[in-house]
């Protein structure tokens, strides 16, 4: 039966052809936070852009890159659940990766939900 499972898991991953999904998506994630660091002081840096997993530092002075505190990032974590996207926080860091299926309109949302965090900061 775990045999019957994985071969089914490895099927449809390759139907879903989700090697070329990742680099276009996370090309769009990336360049989306990076993006938003442009309109943010908060965010201090944008770290990815090499599949889906995409890293953003949140800092309360950035020329310093004094980390946020755990106050901003409670804030910045809740509205952006509010607003329709789940993303692990971990220190001053938002960590997102997205699986490997995610569209092109769910990375929208996505960067739409963090934008929404970063303006509660």
């Amino acid at each position: 039966m775990g045999a019957a499972a994985g071969t089914a898991c490895l099927s449809e991953t390759l139907r879903l052809d989700t090697k070329a999904n990742a680099g276009p998506r996370g090309r769009q994630l990336f360049e989306g936070c990076c993006k938003l660091m442009e309109h943010y002081d908060v965010v201090g840096d944008v770290r990815g852009g090499h599949g889906l997993m995409t890293g953003v530092e949140i800092v309360s002075d950035r020329a310093a890159k004094t980390p946020a505190s755990a106050e901003m990032m409670k804030r910045i974590h809740k509205a952006t659940y509010d607003a329709g996207a789940m993303v692990r926080v971990g220190g001053n860091n938002i960590m997102l990766s997205p699986p490997l299926v995610v569209t092109e309109a769910e990375i929208d949302q996505v960067l739409v939900a963090l934008q929404a965090g970063l303006r509660a900061a």
